[in-house]
């Protein structure tokens, strides 16, 4: 597997572009990350091996500045999607870089999860850096389209992969440095992407700020298994939000919704314990008070 970062600057958002598209390889992963403050961050996952080594390498690419060819922010290779290898990654980049707005990824590994929540290790540190997720829609990659383009770039380098892990590497340092820096564009009026890439101006914080909910909120604080107490039982939530506090609000329609941070997580059916997706939400459900 193996990893890129890129980024530019545009106000469209990065679905709304028409953008060429290529016909990715079996097992790719996708993830791309837009801002509201016309600065996007988009990133892809490519599980396809690029290079003969039995632990696959991971392709991530971090792209920013919207609609116009993305200048690449790191091209890296890691062993897998492991929060563990991803995360060292963004934390420097967003230490460099600034925090993105918006954070835009399909529903696979390390971005996304099965459970109701969707969250893994890795997008619950997003949350608490104030980025907000979005992800595509199940089996369109159009929605990405910029992320496809860049990779349609990059095509000739998995068509011809190198012989180790260290050996990619430097493959594709020389590439980002071409691709920013010396290629020019036809998007870009033939410069090059360096000549028009900013960064966020949203800096990385030292330590992540404590979640502000409402007076009225009831707040509970996940357990270890991932669950929270409620009305006397208990409903599973995320195990990776264990250790972290969640907020519990009442609608006027007697709904429960749960939040972490600005981000929702889900509805609490009150009748069935368990917390399920908004569109999975009762008809009528009742209303319930919250344990003190």
């Amino acid at each position: 597997m193996a990893f890129s970062l890129d980024g530019r600057r545009d106000p469209c958002a990065a679905w709304a572009c028409p953008r060429p598209q290529a016909t990715p390889p079996a097992g790719l992963r996708q993830w791309t990350l837009a801002t509201a403050a016309r600065t996007e961050r988009g990133v892809d996952w490519r599980s396809q091996g690029l290079v003969p080594d039995p632990r696959r390498l991971a392709l991530r690419t971090l792209d920013g500045d919207g609609c116009v060819e993305p200048l690449s922010l790191a091209l890296e290779a890691t062993g897998s999607t492991a929060d563990s290898e991803a995360w060292p990654v963004f934390e420097r980049l967003f230490e460099e870089h600034g925090l993105p707005d918006r954070f835009r990824s399909d529903n696979g590994p390390p971005f996304a999860s099965a459970g109701v929540t969707g969250l893994t290790p890795l997008v619950v540190r997003f949350i608490k850096l104030g980025i907000t997720l979005e992800r595509i829609a199940p089996g369109r990659p159009q929605q990405n389209g910029r992320h496809e383009r860049f990779h349609l770039t990059m095509l000739p380098m998995a068509e011809a992969p190198e012989a180790d892990r260290t050996a990619q590497g430097q493959a594709f340092e020389t590439f980002r440095q071409s691709y920013n820096e010396e290629r020019p564009h036809e998007a870009l009026g033939m410069d090059t992407p360096a000549q028009h890439y900013r960064s966020s101006q949203r800096a990385m914080p030292r330590t992540p700020p404590e979640p502000v909910y409402p007076a009225e909120a009831s707040v509970r604080r996940v357990r270890h298994n991932g669950e929270i107490r409620w009305n006397g039982g208990f409903i599973y939530v995320s195990q990776a939000l264990a250790g972290e506090p969640v907020a519990a609000l009442e609608t006027e329609d007697g709904q429960w919704t749960l939040s972490f941070h600005a981000h929702p997580l889900g509805i609490i059916d009150t009748r069935h314990m368990k917390l399920v997706r908004r569109s999975a939400a009762p008809t009528n459900p009742l209303g319930a008070a919250a344990d003190a």
